[in-house]
């Protein structure tokens, strides 16, 4: 019997990210669906340990399907609601890189929200 015969999912075939009901059932803290779908980018780009991406604001925006001020207003948003910490990124050769994105514990006031964990 195959794996897919029992249903088990083959993580070196098939990448997944996982992202908290309560983020995307929230109707009240994130008010633009581009702030979601920005978070769920970067969930996706993450590290599973560290919790740690640094995709390009012109990538998140191609993977969003919107503008690279969108991408940077949710950012911001993300950040302010305490979702995700940005630093930024630099190399003495070329100067500033993408920035660092860390994913940070869900904030207690997700967990009031429809559908939170």
């Amino acid at each position: 019997m195959t794996n897919e015969e029992r249903g088990v999912l083959d993580l070196r075939e098939h990448k997944f990210a996982q992202v908290a009901s309560s983020v995307l059932a929230d109707v009240k803290i994130l008010d633009k669906s581009a702030q979601k779908l920005v978070y769920t980018m970067l969930s996706m780009h993450a590290d599973n340990h560290s919790k740690q991406s640094f995709p390009s604001i012109k990538t998140l925006a191609t993977e969003c399907f919107c503008s690279e001020n969108t991408v940077r207003e949710a950012l911001r948003k993300l950040k302010e609601v305490g979702l995700i910490d940005i630093r930024e990124r630099r190399s003495k050769e070329s100067g500033q890189l993408s920035n660092l994105y860390v994913l940070l514990p869900i904030p207690k006031a997700f967990e009031n929200e429809v559908g939170g964990s």
